[in-house]
């Protein structure tokens, strides 16, 4: 190998970099320990070579970024001009190595450091087929211990702490009283991202963790648009009301669906222009023009109450016996409306800021079960940019006999034309203490497997 490495190290540096870029990073770094001259060569400040060995395994994260719109770019600025190639390769590396060894004091030591990095990977992925997204499928096949990184529910309700301070009223607390512990945006990220894991669809307790974020009142309001967004005004996605609804809804769509169809999962159904634009409809940056697929989940308004309104801080979260209905599987035929009568009208004003690099979109369309022989229903709704531009906001508008009923709000976690839309339904009048539950909308092409639906 030393003999190998004198004939290599004679070569002109560029030529010697050009070679080392065909081989793994792990072989270059094998070749660095050979002899102190290989070792200079490949030391981190030789960038040209560093960038070379990471693109021989990750998507060039520049392509991903000259994509983005001016908000989300901006947003990226000083992360494009701190990367460093050798560092970010070293990064991804560790992580998988820590898998490969099935690890799992290393996996739950590290988790925000490796979350950090997973969201990362995904976040500069350029295609669905790339590099990054080999990439995580490698690394949570590595061990059977990979999905320990990921936050889910299984272990139920979460901390749901009784004070035992006499000098609290209890007559009556409500559950957004009751304190629920903190899961980092990152994590709650990454569970969106990832799907639920194979813990969730075999745990009831994990439908029960879910439940008690999904149908808490104090979940959204007037601050949040009585969306999954934070309730400050900013128009920001709240992680844990996305997390907790795409757990739920995931598994309530997976039951829902027919045999024929897929639930569509995973890094690679929540990739950026997943679904491509379609050329006849060049203004829909959304991707709003054609089929969806979705369900909805609702509990007893009696359990809905029961569950809200505890009569003392030693009441349990009460949401063991419940069982949630699933609505039926709705498919939706929606097309662009650009009519001044829909850019007009007052249910589509938002006190929420939105991001202007893509206009507002509004369309119209029906709704209907799959059943056969059930009466069309008139739906008609928005799409914009979350602030920062990197999620798309739905907002769905459900009539019945010629008035508007229900409000859906909605956010399509992974962004333009990407996979789920996953929110919160509730009346168009937001009456205080009324119904709520969470749906969800997939594109229908999404779902196909062995053959389509009748619409």
């Amino acid at each position: 190998m030393a003999s190998s490495s004198r004939h290599l190290l004679g070569l002109p540096g560029e030529l010697l970099e050009h070679v080392l870029s065909f081989l793994h990073p792990n072989d270059t770094v094998h070749f660095g320990r050979t002899c102190r001259s290989a070792y200079d060569f490949t030391r981190p400040s030789n960038k040209l070579l560093w960038r070379s060995a990471f693109l021989h395994v990750f998507d060039d994260p520049r392509d991903v970024w000259a994509e983005l719109l001016p908000s989300s770019r901006a947003l990226t600025k000083t992360r494009e001009a701190g990367w460093d190639w050798h560092d970010e390769l070293g990064r991804r590396m560790r992580v998988l190595r820590v898998f490969q060894d099935d690890d799992v004091d290393a996996i739950q030591g590290n988790h925000d450091e490796i979350t950090g990095t997973i969201i990362d990977t995904f976040e500069t992925a350029y295609i669905a087929t790339g590099r990054n997204l080999t990439y995580l499928d490698q690394v949570f096949q590595a061990s059977s211990n990979a999905e320990r990184l990921v936050h889910d529910f299984h272990n139920g309700i979460e901390n749901y702490c009784a004070s035992n301070d006499t000098r609290v009223d209890r007559s009556m607390i409500t559950r957004s009283m009751v304190p629920r512990q903190p899961v980092s945006p990152d994590s709650s990220k990454l569970h969106v991202f990832y799907g639920p894991t194979r813990r969730e669809f075999a745990s009831k307790p994990s439908r029960v963790g879910a439940r008690a974020v999904v149908y808490d009142w104090s979940i959204t309001g007037p601050d949040a648009d009585h969306g999954p967004f934070i309730k400050d005004l900013s128009g920001q996605v709240n992680w844990t009301s996305m997390e907790a609804i795409a757990s739920l809804m995931s598994r309530n769509f997976d039951s829902a669906k027919d045999v024929h169809l897929e639930t569509p999962i995973g890094f690679r159904n929540n990739i950026r222009h997943l679904s491509p634009q379609n050329p006849e409809f060049p203004n829909d940056w959304a991707g709003v023009s054609g089929k969806w697929i979705g369900t909805y989940a609702f509990l007893d308004y009696r359990d809905l109450v029961h569950y809200n309104i505890a009569h003392g801080p030693e009441h349990g979260a009460g949401l063991e016996s419940y069982e949630e209905a699933t609505g039926d599987l709705m498919l939706l035929d929606l097309r662009l409306d650009e009519s001044d009568e829909a850019k007009n009208d007052p249910r589509f004003r938002t006190p929420l800021p939105v991001c202007e690099d893509l206009p507002v979109l509004y369309f119209s369309g029906i709704s209907r079960s799959h059943r056969s022989h059930t009466p069309r229903i008139s739906i008609r709704g928005s799409a914009s940019l979350v602030p920062g531009g990197r999620e798309v906001r739905w907002r769905f508008l459900i009539n019945y006999a010629g008035a508007d009923q229900w409000q859906l709000e909605g956010v399509q976690p992974g962004g333009v034309r990407s996979g789920g839309i996953f929110g919160i339904w509730t009346h168009c009048d937001h009456d205080e203490n009324g119904p709520i539950g969470p749906f969800c909308y997939y594109p229908y092409s999404l779902c196909e497997n062995k053959e389509e639906l009748d619409f």
